[in-house]
């Protein structure tokens, strides 16, 4: 797993946009989860080894 660190634009958001591969597979379902110093997204029913792009927007990169 990789470790990426990204900063929150002016209002406070972080946006992840990802891009699937397999094009003809129905939508998947996204589980999300929250405690007071971690939070992440779940993405369940991908084809099994189908490659994502993830597209992330660095607030500090953008400034």
């Amino acid at each position: 797993m990789r470790t990426f660190e990204l900063h929150a634009d002016d209002t406070g958001t972080i946006e992840l946009v990802c891009e699937r591969t397999d094009e003809e597979a129905p939508a998947p379902r996204v589980r999300s989860f929250a405690g007071r110093d971690e939070f992440g997204l779940l993405v369940d029913d991908l084809t099994p080894g189908e490659r994502v792009t993830l597209f992330v927007d660095d607030a500090v990169d953008s400034a």
